[in-house]
């Protein structure tokens, strides 16, 4: 055996005068921590068996996720729009909602989930898509569950980049909404707001496929470049931001394959909205020059059916008839031209925009048979102009020059 001797002084003492304190008296104090940490771990473990034993033996981190996951809920009830897609879905569902939800916002990988099947989590995961614009951070989704059973038990995300990229990303959209918010003005009404918005996406967003992130808000907000996905969703989220009730819908444009829009609330009243249809030219939309296309703009279902179908497997949409926010209606720009006094106030609006150097003149007549009269009157006051006409002629486009 080897022994290892100290040289030197055996023991160090310190002295600081009145206020010093000897090794003997250090000791004391040790001794009273050590015994205090022991009793605070004592306490402790008692608080943490009297929990177990409270919570019926349940794991203590479930018991914390299964608290959290309760908020997440009681947030998401309290954010629900009419038609959202977490309005459309079954309690047990919900609280898996709930569970992702926290998931996402928190970054973590994965979570545990119950009381939902395969079936069950894929309309879980639609409405998550549908209701949250802001986490554009999600990836590829994935789940285990048992093949008998067919029940989930967890939930797992791929995020295409870390969390650093994220907060980059986020940091980036905010600075972008700042800017959006500058336009929004005091005492602006719900029809202001949702046409500012829908401008604003059109303006500063050039529709552009196979881009990365199109189906998320970066897309528009930071690359300034997206598909229909994008600009809905970017929609939503500068509504829902300033206070105005705005749903994502899926669906497909007939004869076109897969489409997205939004379902807006006006004072009160259900209209459709598609910002992708007001691009005015897809082929050439570069800045500044773009115009906008008000087709779309807050329409009924029975205008939206004509060309576009919603998919209703998560979110059923009843009728929806008002047409007071519709652009054309709003705007007064709504001409029946069966009637000469209709003829006389759409040759003053006309002449109204061409003497005050209007590029585009918008508008829409209530019967496809009066285009004729339309176009024999535009020849009279313009005499040259490009024109763009909508399938039915019911709404009508003039670049001016």
């Amino acid at each position: 055996m080897q022994m290892f001797k100290i040289k030197g002084n055996k023991e160090k003492r310190s002295h600081k005068g009145a206020t010093g304190m000897s090794n003997h008296n250090g000791r004391k104090v040790v001794a009273v921590i050590i015994i205090s940490m022991l009793i605070i771990l004592l306490v402790a473990a008692g608080a943490y068996l009297a929990l177990e034993d409270l919570v019926g033996g349940m794991d203590i981190q479930s018991f914390f996720e299964d608290s959290q996951a309760q908020q997440n809920e009681e947030i998401a009830a309290s954010q629900q729009q009419a038609f959202d897609g977490y309005a459309f879905l079954e309690d047990n569902e919900k609280q898996a909602y709930a569970r992702v939800v926290g998931m996402l916002t928190d970054f973590d990988t994965e979570v545990k989930v119950s009381g939902v099947d395969t079936e069950e989590i894929e309309r879980v995961l639609a409405a998550i898509d549908y209701d949250y614009p802001e986490i554009f951070w999600a990836g590829e989704f994935s789940y285990y569950f048992d093949e008998g059973t067919q029940k989930v038990s967890k939930v797992m995300v791929e995020y295409p980049y870390d969390e650093a990229e994220k907060e980059r990303r986020q940091t980036e959209i905010e600075a972008a909404f700042q800017e959006y918010s500058r336009g929004i003005k005091s005492g602006m009404s719900d029809y202001d707001k949702v046409k500012y918005a829908y401008e604003y996406v059109i303006k500063n967003t050039i529709y552009q496929e196979d881009l990365e992130d199109d189906q998320n808000i970066y897309s528009v907000f930071g690359k300034k470049g997206s598909v229909c996905a994008g600009y809905s969703k970017a929609i939503q989220y500068l509504l829902k931001r300033t206070g105005i009730e705005c749903s994502y819908v899926a669906g497909e444009a007939i004869g076109q394959g897969a489409h997205a829009w939004n379902l807006v609330r006006v004072d009160g009243e259900y209209y459709y909205l598609d910002a992708t249809w007001g691009e005015f030219n897809i082929a050439d939309n570069a800045e500044p020059e773009k115009s906008i296309f008000y087709d779309y703009f807050c329409v009924t279902t029975a205008e939206l059916l004509k060309s576009h179908h919603p998919d209703q497997t998560l979110i059923a949409y009843p009728e929806f008839t008002a047409t007071a926010a519709n652009y054309f209606v709003k705007e007064n720009k709504l001409y029946d031209l069966n009637k000469k006094s209709e003829e006389n106030r759409f040759v003053d609006d006309l002449e109204v925009a061409l003497n005050t150097g209007e590029k585009y003149f918008h508008y829409a007549i209530t019967d496809a048979n009066t285009i004729g009269v339309a176009e024999d009157l535009m020849d009279d006051v313009l005499g040259s102009y490009y024109w763009f006409s909508s399938e039915d002629s019911l709404s009508n486009t003039i670049e001016l020059y």
